[in-house]
């Protein structure tokens, strides 16, 4: 807002002059200035009485000159803009960016480059940065941020784009201040020291509270000088509405229409107003009424005890100041951004006081509008976060206050992208400011301190205990913005530790420690045992809290480690607070006994106590001490004895009680604790929660079992388990024995003596009952105990298995990111995002998967519509672990039966061993003594034995197969340590005590080892092979492997010879089943041998499903023929149809009369623009539009489809009421969410689910007569008609025609407008006696045999019920295709029929043609059947009109625009010449009253053909222009023109060249007849362009007359190779017409005088002069494309970035959305740009509905750019996203910009997309997504 202003206003230098005065005088002050204002604001910016509140304009040049120019002018004292010139150039470029962001804007990060994931680039930057060709993410801003470029901070690399690398380079030598003239200085800080208080008091008033005295009206304003309008506009007040996030937008409106009764489009428009500003006036009147208005919308919003509405009444003056502090704020942001000295003085002003300016805003954030809060931030931004002093200082300032801030935020409801502590992002990434307010500001403690006065108010027993519904929920989740600021704080760990930051850091560690303490245990859980709990207790809240710390607590860990006093330090802490939790269950001990081993256990029952997930102290520990080695410190060095410091087994408990409860869980004991535990133990497990959960517990156990006995600790282990019992040896028995006592004494009580009969059966069923109950529970308790002994070997393999963690394992980060991909990868290929999604986060949200990626797996490139994938390379498949620590138990069985079948596949033995784990560090190598000791060989000497032996019941494969993997691990264990010449480790030695190779081998062959017996062979094999390495054991390993040799002879002998025999048994059951069948099949064909006989000539008929006529066609003619005297007619062939409802069949056409059973087709019709031409033109008034011919731009049509299948039309008719029944049923609210509309007789297919709107009647063949005609008589000598005689008699009908107006015939009144009355023929005898004396009898005869003939005029008998189907469907054509109210005696039904017929046809052509295949190549059944059923509908349509009339007045109105012309007519340019020739083509038969006929393909249907040809041979001439490109079919020279057409035409050549000439004269001519002026042409040239573009009409023509006469085509039109040449050719050849040239087709004279009076209309020349505009169509081949959209996604997202809203002044749109079928930006999904539709209504729909129905006909495909998704609408109320056509380099979408991977466009995405738009598929896939997607919370449509 910086301005140039050569003429100065005399009252604005005065001021300047007396304002200067003072100045020198030195008494100006701010009052001067505010004194100024007190009188002149209110008189601009004061909102006038009574007016309209939507539209409330100020003249804002009259404010620059009486407001700003004073200020510009005294602070600059003289000419602004040469001051301002001056400053600039004294700035060098500058280095950083700063741009502030909006919402919505396109920012982009580096994955390779960036500090975290809140560094980020503007687009400019990006684009001009090497960043560009990295790894970058792009994302969309919220707002409130700025660029970082220049930010040394931000950036590991690259820290500067090529424009702001020129600012580095010029390094600034000097202080700019220094360089301008102090009294600039005073004069700018004066100036500056006026706006800052101004605003601030201004922008945070309330209601209530009086403005400052200085700018208050006062008493002697009211005298009458020029201040009395000022003191009038004391008594004006407004009614001020305020934006909050509590109320929805739907409850803001419907209270303003109550509260100032305004209509409900003023109403949106108050709404989106107070959302986009923070608030609107919404009433300008006297106090009590605005007070009034007030009131009542907050009585009304109230209610229910809700908060209301946020609404005060201030004097208009008073808005006048804060409309004007708001113009000052903004001003002052574009002063700071345009010089750096500016900037330098603001920020000397507001830090000045200790800053206090800051403070103040900082304290009274909330109490401003969303509009001035964003204002501050963003002059903070500007003034202070630009220079990195300043930057400090604000943070400072900033970290001072937040308490009080957070504070404010909880109770605040305003988002937290509007709130001042959004800023911390920009401050606490910064790591000099971060480690500076650590050391300095204790800003750790400030943070934590503030969250820990929240967490007291919800501590139950010292723990949090965090309800649902509680009141003070939301304020939680508020404060919870806490832990990211934290997480901000902590990013980038100190390089040097100072006192200062170690005591700030401590002291937060502290408090979080507090935090932890809180969280330990929380939400604990209690067995619910004999009933199922009432309620699900709160779950959610814990995990959210805990999903936040877990960004945080790895930070703290890697901060703690960073430094040797520190970690000290803060382990010490750490050990004093788990003894402050220490509790007396942990003090309670009792012994336990398992072999020689007496262990001290801790006294608690999992399965009875309270057990919790939550234990971050715990987890903390184990975080912690893996990092003690490095400084030479271990859990018991002495620096952290502490008293009370817990035990390695007290340290391990809460951990243990975790594992076992999950295991119990497992195991059902739990299934009465409901889905809240089901949750917990899911996300426990789960990617996102597992790091500081899972991972940590087992680290921790891993801990334990460095610091405790092995023994010890698996006995631990044992007990926690409660598998003491299970252990012993005699455990089976003892169950046994129990059992059998059990059951005696239960027999001993049946048997007892009682007195009375009735007691003792009595006492018999109750014993009955107990004892079944008793054994029940054992059966359970035996399950139960089974199912944890499982989960205890596999918790004993994860401890002495699992070492991928830097720090227990020998490996590093990548290799531990490489154990995961490979377990992820061995359950199944996976695409890119999956992968990366299973993946665990690090601190900066990656996952590190690029780093190692490559050389673990190969990545398959995306094929078709599958994404790309990646897929493990198979030298790292020995890498799998079966019991992967991570895996669920679905994906361990996914997994497992994956390799099981890679390996089968392979010819491998069908198990998958354990893999070599890498060594543990030296502080952790003591776990692999848990592999060797005692309890260990005890457990598995136990499992082993027990598999043996048949009886036992607590034994399962499962166990045998982890006992297996353990005992692998083992033996790995003993194979490294023999290699590295370590002699601690002596598995196989111990494993002798147990003879373990001898129970291994016992077990070879046992029938329940079957399943595993695979591993245990690879087991006794690895046994084998690491006692080999021993030389004092190799006698040992010979014995042995001679015994395992014979043993294995043995037992694969037995099992082959078993096997033998058991298939010989089954091979003679077989021979007797088949013997048998053969026998019963000789009897039954003898005994029915005459059904066989009666059915032998038909069944081969009837094995063929759906013949068409294309297969007949190697036993036919080579030259068929479709129409005229060669016509090649073919019996049709009966096809059976199924009906999809009762399953019986049918054929169409067998029934005579009434018993043919009628059968539909599911279809739907739907207006179109598809193919239109000239999108500027809309079908406006479908009541009055006459659908007697297509337009030639083709700008509306009615499209009709089906899925092809078949059902009979009563089971249809009662499929289809049933629906609606079904529908109506419903409350009206769940109808508007369906996939399909009962209100628009719109239903599923029962089979496919296809959308349909009605019912398409399957008909006879029209040929079926003809075809008879022809083998039952021999052709005789049939008189024949010239064309020229044809037409002829055609203009006799035209000239006795008779026309009468609609004023006589009532029913019709609705068609009076768009019909020009009734059109009636004259009888065909008048006819014939007129032609008869121009021409001759003969000729007369032959005229009338082309009506009369019994080919055309024996039509089928069709059913009644067939007939009111056939009307229905014509119906539902005309109400459909126009979407006009049912009326079923209209004219314009046929029309619309034939309409759409030729519709559907033009756009299956388009569509094949887009294809690049030939006309009929790869057409579907659904498109066969669709279209042979409408054509030969469309040929019965005379039969079931209610008024023949209807069929005559069109085709004689038809026939009168084709040969007559005239004014009311249109002209040859503007119709479609095919269209025409449809609607004449089978109207014409029935012209004559009482004569009704149909097309079959006579020489009237030629001579049609060959007039409609010409109408569009002449559009082509018209239209022609010497730069008409010829895309594919253009000659390469004048001389070969026609060299690729048919090899068999004779005289080629010289046919291409008399073509060529006589176009050019046809040219000529048509062009002198229309007077427009000649134009030289190339003759061959010129014949390629008429071929190319005639081809499509022929291609029309061919499907037409294809599938009405049912001619079989020729193999050129069905071959998978598309010549264009030679299709031309065919086409005329199939369609009767010349074979190989075009002359002789229309070389009759007639034909020449239809050619001269098409061009001598008038308009004709007209529309040709103006080609260049879309009123005449001059690309007749053109296929409609989609929008062109650029490769690189944010190309396009840079591009609408700054699209604004049209509804706002101004404002960006939030959701900008283009239709990809015209390329217009629309602002969807926003209330401000929602439009009352239809007009009247009340109702309201979106930006995007409401250009869909223009548009698309109510159908539209819509980009959604920010989001990157594809909208697809149709109608108002359904809708769909699919993906889009946009793929990162991965092939996959990314819809949301969640992934944020560079996107390019895939060119086959995109085609695929315009496949459907072009097939009319849009409405269809949008019901088979809702409908596949029925759980998903539905959409509002009508509102995007």
């Amino acid at each position: 807002m910086l301005f140039d202003h050569d003429i100065m206003d005399p009252t604005v230098a005065e001021l300047v002059e007396r304002w200067s005065s003072l100045y020198k005088e030195g008494r100006f002050s701010a009052l001067n200035v505010r004194e100024y204002w007190r009188v002149k604001v209110p008189e601009i910016y004061s909102p006038q009485p009574n007016c309209n509140c939507l539209r409330i304009t100020f003249d804002e040049e009259l404010a620059q000159k009486m407001l700003f120019d004073p200020l510009e002018r005294f602070m600059c004292g003289g000419d602004p803009s040469q001051v301002y010139q001056m400053v600039r150039q004294l700035d060098t470029p500058p280095s950083l960016c700063g741009r502030v962001f909006k919402n919505g804007d396109p920012t982009y990060g580096c994955r390779d480059c960036g500090m975290d994931p809140t560094c980020v680039l503007c687009a400019d930057c990006f684009k001009n940065s090497a960043h560009s060709k990295h790894r970058y993410k792009i994302s969309t801003s919220s707002g409130g941020g700025y660029c970082d470029c220049g930010d040394r901070e931000a950036w590991k690399s690259d820290v500067f784009c090529d424009i702001h690398i020129k600012g580095q380079m010029a390094e600034q030598s000097k202080n700019p201040l220094e360089m301008i003239p102090p009294d600039l200085i005073e004069r700018i800080h004066l100036i500056f020291d006026c706006i800052l208080p101004y605003a601030k008091e201004l922008l945070t008033y309330e209601e209530g509270f009086s403005i400052p005295k200085d700018l208050e009206i006062r008493e002697q304003d009211r005298e009458p000088t020029n201040l009395s309008s000022l003191y009038d506009s004391k008594d004006t007040f407004v009614t001020m509405l305020y934006n909050d996030e509590t109320h929805t937008y739907d409850q803001v409106i419907s209270t303003l229409e109550r509260a100032i009764d305004c209509s409900q489009k003023d109403a949106v428009a108050f709404a989106t107003s107070i959302d986009r500003e923070g608030r609107c006036i919404v009433r300008c009147s006297s106090f009590q009424q605005c007070s009034q208005t007030k009131n009542v919308m907050e009585k009304q919003t109230s209610r229910g005890s809700g908060r209301p509405l946020r609404v005060q009444v201030m004097p208009t003056y008073v808005i006048a100041h804060q409309i004007f502090a708001s113009r000052l704020l903004t001003w002052l942001h574009n002063i700071l951004e345009s010089a750096q000295a500016f900037r330098l003085i603001f920020s000397e002003i507001v830090n000045r006081d200790g800053g206090s300016i800051v403070e103040n805003i900082i304290w009274t954030d909330t109490k401003m509008w969303k509009t001035a809060r964003v204002q501050w931030h963003r002059l903070f931004i500007s003034g202070m976060l630009m220079d990195q002093e300043s930057k400090k200082m604000f943070a400072r300032t900033f970290t001072k206050n937040y308490s009080r801030m957070m504070k404010d935020f909880i109770l605040d409801d305003h988002d937290h992208a509007v709130s001042v502590a959004s800023l911390g992002v920009q401050l606490f990434t910064m790591p000099t400011i971060a480690h500076m307010l650590v050391a300095e500001e204790d800003v750790l403690a400030r943070l934590l301190n503030t969250f820990l006065s929240e967490c007291d108010k919800k501590l139950k027993d010292n723990k949090l205990a965090l309800e649902q519904r509680s009141s003070n929920t939301l304020s939680f989740r508020r404060i919870q913005y806490i832990l990211y600021d934290l997480k901000y704080l902590l990013g980038v760990k100190p390089e040097v530790w100072t006192r200062e930051l170690r005591s700030g850091f401590l002291h937060g560690y502290n408090l979080l420690l507090r935090l932890l303490s809180m969280m330990q245990g929380m939400d604990p859980m209690v067995r619910q045992v004999g009933t199922h709990m009432e309620y699900e207790p709160e779950w959610e809240s814990a995990f959210n809290l805990h999903i936040k710390l877990a960004a945080v607590i790895p930070l703290v860990i890697e901060w703690a480690a960073s430094d040797r006093i520190v970690l000290i330090k803060a382990y010490r802490m750490l050990m004093k607070s788990l003894a402050e939790l220490c509790t007396e269950d942990m003090k309670r001990r009792y012994v336990r006994e398992l072999l020689d081993y007496s262990v001290s256990c801790i006294e608690y029952d999992v399965s009875s106590a309270p057990v919790s997930i939550h234990l971050p102290l715990s987890r903390l520990v184990a975080g912690l001490t893996l990092h003690l080695d490095k400084y030479g410190l271990n859990y018991n060095s002495p620096e952290f004895l502490v008293t009370g410091k817990p035990s390695p087994e007290e340290l391990m408990e809460p951990v243990l009680r975790t594992q076992v409860m999950i295991a119990q869980v497992h195991a059902g004991m739990w299934r009465r604790n409901g889905f809240s535990l089901i949750n917990q133990i899911y996300f426990y497990h789960n990617v996102r929660c597992r790091q500081e959960m899972l991972d940590r517990d087992v680290m921790l156990l891993q801990i334990a079992a460095t610091l405790i006995d092995s023994n010890e600790f698996l006995v631990h282990l044992l007990n926690r388990f409660n598998l003491m019992s299970w252990a012993q040896e005699d455990y089976e028995m003892k169950y046994l024995r129990d059992d059998v006592e059990d059951g005696v004494a239960g027999k001993a009580h049946a048997t007892t003596a009682t007195p009375h009969r009735a007691f003792r059966v009595f006492r018999q069923v109750h014993l009955v009952l107990v004892n079944s109950s008793k054994l029940g529970n054992d059966e359970d308790n035996m399950r139960q105990t089974v199912v944890l002994v499982e989960e205890y070997l596999q918790l004993v393999m994860t401890i002495v298995s699992e070492r991928y963690t830097p720090g227990i394992g020998q490996i590093g980060e990548e290799e531990r990111i490489k154990k995961e991909i490979i377990q992820l990868l061995s359950i199944e290929p996976m695409p890119h995002s999956v992968l990366n999604k299973a993946l665990p986060e690090g601190t900066n949200h990656e996952t590190g998967m690029e780093k190692v990626i490559d050389s673990v797996a190969d990545f398959k490139k995306s094929s078709g519509a599958t994404k790309g994938f990646y897929e493990l390379k198979k030298s790292y498949y020995s890498h799998y672990n079966l019991f992967f620590y991570h895996y669920t138990r679905e994906e361990q069985s996914k997994s497992e039966v994956a390799q099981r079948a890679r390996k089968k596949t392979a010819g491998e033995e069908e198990c998958c061993p354990p893999p070599v784990p890498p060594a543990f560090t030296v502080p952790f190598t003591m776990i692999v003594n848990i592999l060797q000791c005692d309890v260990f060989l005890h457990i598995l000497k136990t499992v082993l034995k027990r598999m043996m032996d048949l009886k036992s019941q607590s034994v399962s494969e499962s166990q045998l197969q982890k006992v297996l993997h353990l005992v692998g691990y083992a033996l790995h264990e003993e194979e490294r340590y023999y290699h590295n010449n370590d002699p601690y480790f002596h598995f196989t030695r111990r494993a002798q005590k147990i003879n373990l190779l001898g129970l291994l081998e016992g077990l070879v062959g046992h029938h329940r080892t079957t399943t595993h017996k695979d591993l245990l062979a690879w087991t006794i094999r690895k046994y084998h092979s690491v006692l080999s390495l021993s030389a004092s054991s190799s006698k040992e390993a010979q014995t042995s492997e001679a015994v395992m040799a014979s043993t294995s002879t043995s037992v694969a002998a037995s099992a082959s010879s078993e096997k033998k025999r058991r298939s010989d048994i089954a091979a003679q059951r077989k021979a007797r089943i088949m013997m048998k069948m053969a026998s019963m099949q000789q009897n039954f064909i003898k005994t029915n041998e005459t059904l066989f006989q009666e059915t032998s000539s038909t069944e081969q008929t009837n094995d063929v499903v759906e013949p068409t006529p294309m297969d007949l066609t190697e036993q036919l003619p080579e030259d068929m023929i479709a129409i005229g005297p060669r016509q090649t007619l073919v019996q049709p062939q009966e096809v059976s149809h199924t009906c999809i409802l009762c399953h019986q069949e049918d054929q169409v056409g067998r029934g005579e009369g009434s018993t043919g059973r009628a059968m539909v087709l599911g279809a739907l019709v739907q207006r179109s623009t598809v193919l239109s031409r000239n999108r500027a033109r809309r079908l406006d008034q479908p009541d009055n539009h006459d659908p007697l011919l297509l337009p030639a731009d083709l700008y509306w049509g009615a499209h009709t489809s089906s899925c092809g299948h078949t059902m009979h039309a009563h089971c249809w008719q009662e499929y289809f009421d049933d629906v609606v029944k079904k529908e109506r049923r419903k409350p009206y609210r769940f109808r508007q969410n369906l996939s399909f509309d009962i209100d628009k007789s719109e239903y599923l297919c029962p089979l496919c689910e296809a959308l349909c709107n009605t019912a398409l009647p399957l008909l006879p063949s029209v040929t079926t007569t003809a075809v008879n005609l022809r083998s039952q008589d021999p052709p005789s000598a049939t008189p024949t008609i010239s064309l020229t005689d044809w037409i002829k008699g055609l203009q006799t009908i035209l000239k006795h025609k008779s026309v009468h107006s609609h004023r006589d015939e009532k029913e019709e009144e609705e068609d009076t407008n768009c019909v020009e009355g009734t059109w009636t023929p004259p009888s065909l005898p008048s006819v014939v006696m007129d032609l008869m004396s121009i021409t001759s009898p003969e000729t007369a005869e032959a005229f009338t045999n082309l009506f009369s003939n019994l080919a055309a005029t024996t039509i089928p008998a069709i059913p009644s019920y067939t007939m009111n189907m056939m009307s229905n469907f014509a119906h539902a054509v005309y109400v459909h295709g126009l979407g006009v109210h049912p009326n079923l005696s209209s004219r314009r039904i046929p029309l619309m029929v034939w309409a759409s017929a030729a519709y559907t046809i033009l756009t299956l052509e388009e569509t094949q043609r887009n294809a690049n295949r030939a006309l009929l190549t790869s057409l579907s059944s659904r498109q066969r059947d669709c279209l042979s059923a409408l054509i030969r509908f469309a040929a019965y349509v005379p039969q079931c009109v209610k008024k023949k009339q209807a069929i005559e007045s069109a085709s004689v109105r038809l026939l009168s625009v084709i040969l007559e012309g005239g004014e009311t007519a249109p002209c040859i340019l503007e119709w479609d010449s095919f269209s025409a020739l449809v609607t004449l083509s089978l109207s014409l038969p029935s012209i004559f009253p009482k004569i009704l006929g149909m097309a079959v393909g006579s020489m009237q249907d030629l001579y049609l053909l060959q007039v409609c040809f010409l109408a569009h041979l002449v559009q082509l001439l018209l239209t022609y222009e010497k730069q008409n490109p010829v895309s594919e079919m253009e000659v390469e020279d004048d001389e070969e023109g026609g060299e690729e057409a048919p090899k068999d035409s004779a005289g080629e050549s010289g046919a291409a060249t008399g073509d060529a000439e006589w176009l050019v004269s046809m040219l000529d001519h048509c062009r002198r007849m229309a007077s427009l002026p000649p134009i030289a042409v190339q003759p061959q040239r010129l014949l390629a362009y008429i071929k190319e573009n005639c081809l499509p009409f022929l291609r029309c023509c061919g499907l037409f007359f294809h599938f009405l006469t049912e001619v079989p085509a020729p193999e050129e039109l069905q071959s998978s190779v598309f010549v264009w040449e030679s299709e031309f050719y065919c086409l005329l050849r199939y369609l009767g017409l010349s074979i190989n040239q075009l002359r002789p087709t229309f070389d009759d004279p007639a034909l020449l005088e239809l050619v001269s009076r098409w061009c001598s209309d008038s308009r004709v020349r007209t529309l040709v002069t103006s080609a260049g505009s879309e009123a005449c169509v001059n690309s007749w081949t053109r296929i409609n494309q989609l929008v062109s959209l650029p490769h690189d996604y944010s190309e396009l997202i840079n591009t609408v970035s700054q699209f604004p809203c049209p509804a706002s002044s101004g404002d960006d749109s939030r959701t900008p959305t283009m239709c990809l079928v015209c390329g217009k930006m629309l602002c969807s999904q926003s209330y401000c740009c929602q439009t009352e539709f239809p007009e009247g209504s009340r109702v309201m729909v979106g930006a995007c509905t409401y250009h869909a129905h223009y548009c698309g006909a109510g159908t539209g495909i819509f980009l959604r750019v920010r989001e990157c998704k594809i909208l697809l609408l149709s109608g108002r109320i359904k809708g769909c996203f699919v993906s889009p056509p946009y793929l990162d380099e991965y092939g996959e979408t990314d819809q949301g910009l969640k992934r944020g991977n560079p996107l390019h466009l895939d060119a086959t995405q995109y085609s695929r997309l315009h496949a459907m738009w072009l097939s009319h598929s849009i409405p269809d896939t949008i019901a088979h997504t809702v409908e596949s997607n029925s759980g998903v919370v539905p959409t509002e449509w009508q509102h995007l």
